[in-house]
């Protein structure tokens, strides 16, 4: 949570700060209701309905594990910035570019472990600073995960940071950095993002800019003191090592050519002769990013195609055409492996 003033001058600078803000909410509200907090629920997993979950911009999201798949995603939007959180039960695999124009700070609230995100490890609590249009690719630790993202013009961000902590941050131009965070500041940040959600959760009716306010305050300082608490050192050393962006680079490679290939049966052979890399490191680096080897990756991909065919059917083609267009020759083979990943039937989607 943000830090109280230590005196009064710091007193009288932060209320300064938050009367400008207000000001500006309100400029920009015009008097007008605003009802900035939503919420839904995505029971059973549904890719289509998690395609915007981040404001602006399409992840396409996959699912990684067996089980009930369960989805709350909250949304927060403010006259200059947004907030986006999912919780999800299980592990998905996401992969994204951010909004154009806007500046992207990610984290894992909360994750059983940490999680793979653009070829790196990554733990809970620790921010990510992306560059606008930045891609993301990223996979969460099974046993449940919640996320959340701030899209930020970058000169808000910066006009923010100086009112705040009396500079500018060090922002990527391109691409990305995440650097470990110091303990207080990665659970002030959590506690942060988590305590204005539960107050968003219980607005009722209109509500106020100056509501409004001390949550855009509060969700400002938490990201700001995070960034600025991580981004000294030469900024190369935060966009990752050229091994990290080697490995990074070969599995988005094997996952373009096998998404060519989800028609045919799953050749490792093959695949290690196109990308000119051995089996074994392709296990590996397979098992980083999805936790799994490529082969269940290639099974996995066409059973969520197919989930995906048969959610848009609306009756004009059978579960037998479904499975057939991905390369599942046996249906009995199919509804098995369907219903394990799922929890239902090819059917029961179909019909549902």
């Amino acid at each position: 949570m943000s830090q109280r003033p230590h005196n009064r001058a710091d007193e009288n600078r932060l209320t300064r700060r938050a009367l400008s803000t207000f000001r500006r909410i309100r400029e920009l509200a015009m008097d007008e209701p605003m009802s900035p907090y939503s919420r839904f629920v995505v029971d059973g997993f549904d890719a289509d309905a998690l395609l915007g979950v981040v404001r602006d911009t399409r992840f396409e999201q996959r699912l990684l594990a067996a089980g009930h798949f369960r989805a709350c995603v909250q949304r927060l939007v403010f006259p200059e910035f947004s907030l986006d959180s999912g919780a999800y039960t299980l592990p998905i695999f996401a992969s994204g570019s951010f909004s154009q124009g806007m500046i992207a700070l990610a984290l894992a609230v909360t994750c059983a472990q940490p999680m793979w995100a653009n070829g790196r490890w990554i733990a809970a609590g620790q921010i990510m600073v992306f560059a606008e249009d930045s891609e993301l690719n990223v996979r969460p630790s099974p046993g449940g995960w919640q996320w959340a993202v701030m899209l930020i013009p970058r000169t808000v961000l910066q006009r923010e940071a100086v009112q705040r902590v009396g500079r500018e941050l060090r922002l990527p131009k391109v691409g990305w950095y995440s650097r470990a965070a110091a303990p207080r500041d990665a659970r002030n940040l959590r506690e942060g993002v988590f305590t204005v959600l539960q107050d968003a959760a219980g607005w009722q009716g209109i509500v106020r800019p100056e509501q409004l306010e001390m949550q855009a305050s509060t969700l400002l300082g938490v990201f700001i003191d995070a960034v600025a608490a991580s981004d000294g050192g030469p900024e190369r050393r935060g966009l990752g090592s050229c091994n990290e962006r080697r490995r990074d680079a070969i599995v988005r490679q094997a996952e373009a050519y096998l998404k060519l290939q989800l028609e045919n049966p799953y050749d490792s052979r093959a695949l290690s002769r196109h990308l000119g890399v051995g089996e074994r490191q392709l296990e590996r680096l397979f098992r980083d990013a999805y936790g799994h080897g490529p082969c269940h990756w290639h099974q996995l991909a066409r059973l969520n195609l197919a989930r995906s065919a048969l959610r848009h059917a609306r009756g004009s083609v059978g579960v037998t055409e479904v499975a057939t267009r991905f390369g599942f020759a046996h249906l009995g083979r199919f509804s098995v492996m369907y219903r394990d990943v799922f929890g239902e039937s090819p059917r029961d989607t179909l019909r549902g």
